[in-house]
């Protein structure tokens, strides 16, 4: 099987939807002899931040000498990014993508498994299920001294819950998301992503709101774990520029340049975690990669900024919370501004509330087609916003439009 022909099984396996479950990567990974007990990893959960603080520790990992591989989801520009091995230099961090050579190999080698599977009466695992394999053979194959794992949604049903003994839990800020599969309040939707804790494995959280944080302390309290909580609120000194942040966190200056008001408070989660796994085996780790990792990293689509004439950024934010967080960053940046919209968004996000949150700063809103058959229409989301505007007494236009 060479690539294309890989990429054709993914994307006809990738028609098979979601499907929570651990029973048939569990099945797949058997009859692959458990890639993923050969690995030490740190597994992240929350509903936003995933991929920054995935970035931050990953980068503090390989700058203080730690080969490590990265797997984080969905894939911005090409399915390869998903799968990472990275290494640091005296500069910063070198990052490669699995090669399509790779992604051919490992697909054939798991297609034979899954023919197998199929033939023994058993559902086929879906496209998300494999991906995770492959990261996790390939890892293997690479050899790293670390896997840094994204949780794909959820937590407990997710397909990388297969890990038994992460070396480190990591949760940041859990908020309202995929409530179609995750539960309608926060305490159903925390006690999906809390199924990630393992006996045993040391877990990092950002500071949860009170009844979720109550939930988490009481996990690690009856399984006997050590808890660590990130603080925001000790977050000191801090300086936004559309360079760079500067700021201060329990005495150490520190420096990133991933713009957006909430990434200091994911350097900081990055922190903890970086911190407890010094104390906990990772030996190598030190403060001054951890300062140099910060200030290098860069993950896209998280208020990045694309131009500077005019102004132009684009951001992910795609459930009310991450509204939120991109509104606040706008009106700190760019204070006392309106803005121009270009909206496209998934039929199953709570695009009202994501509305209610960013109309009040436009002046103007262009609607399209977010990629894929989860995207709503572009002249159905028109209608929607304008009705939203009128609601609001403002007069804003809007235009749908066909392509970005």
């Amino acid at each position: 099987m060479n690539y294309q022909e890989a990429m054709e099984y993914m994307e006809k396996v990738g028609t098979y939807g979601i499907v929570p479950g651990l029973d048939s990567i569990r099945e797949l990974c058997r009859r692959l002899e458990d890639p993923q007990n050969d690995l030490k990893f740190v597994h992240i959960a929350g509903t936003n931040g995933k991929g920054s603080v995935g970035a931050y520790i990953s980068n503090a990992l390989a700058m203080s000498g730690y080969s490590v591989g990265r797997f984080a989801s969905p894939a911005l520009f090409d399915p390869r990014e998903q799968i990472q091995r990275i290494s640091g230099n005296h500069f910063g961090t070198d990052v490669e993508w699995i090669s399509e050579e790779e992604v051919a190999g490992c697909v054939t080698e798991l297609v034979a498994a899954v023919n197998k599977m199929e033939a023994a009466g058993l559902d086929c695992p879906t496209a998300f299920e494999i991906e995770t394999v492959m990261a996790y053979c390939q890892m293997v194959r690479w050899h790293v001294d670390v896997a840094v794992i994204e949780v794909g949604m959820g937590g407990r049903n997710d397909a990388t819950n297969i890990i038994e003994k992460p070396a480190l839990t990591v949760f940041t800020k859990i908020s309202r998301d995929h409530t179609a599969f995750l539960g309608d309040t926060i305490e159903e939707i925390a006690y999906q992503k809390f199924g990630i804790i393992k006996a045993g494995c040391p877990v990092v959280s950002v500071r949860q709101d009170n009844t979720v944080m109550e939930m988490l302390k009481e996990i690690c309290q009856h399984r006997g774990l050590k808890l660590r909580v990130a603080e925001p609120e000790q977050i000191r000194q801090k300086d936004f520029s559309l360079e760079k942040t500067l700021f201060r966190y329990q005495g150490y200056p520190l420096e990133i340049r991933q713009l957006g008001y909430y990434q200091p408070e994911n350097a900081v989660i990055a922190f903890e975690a970086l911190k407890l796994m010094a104390q906990t085996g990772f030996h190598k780790i030190n403060i001054s990669s951890v300062q140099t990792a910060f200030r290098e990293t860069k993950w896209t689509g998280r208020f990045e900024l694309i131009s500077k004439d005019p102004f132009l950024i684009l951001d992910g934010a795609h459930n009310p919370d991450g509204a939120v967080a991109l509104k606040k960053s706008l009106e700190i940046y760019f204070p006392a501004q309106r803005f121009r919209y270009i909206f496209g968004v998934f039929r199953d996000k709570d695009y009202q509330k994501i509305l209610d949150e960013m109309l009040p700063l436009a002046t103007s809103v262009y609607t399209v087609q977010a990629a894929g058959e989860r995207g709503m229409d572009p002249m159905e989301l028109a209608e929607i916003v304008e009705k939203k505007c009128r609601k609001y007494d403002r007069e804003v236009p809007v235009e749908s439009c066909q392509t970005v």
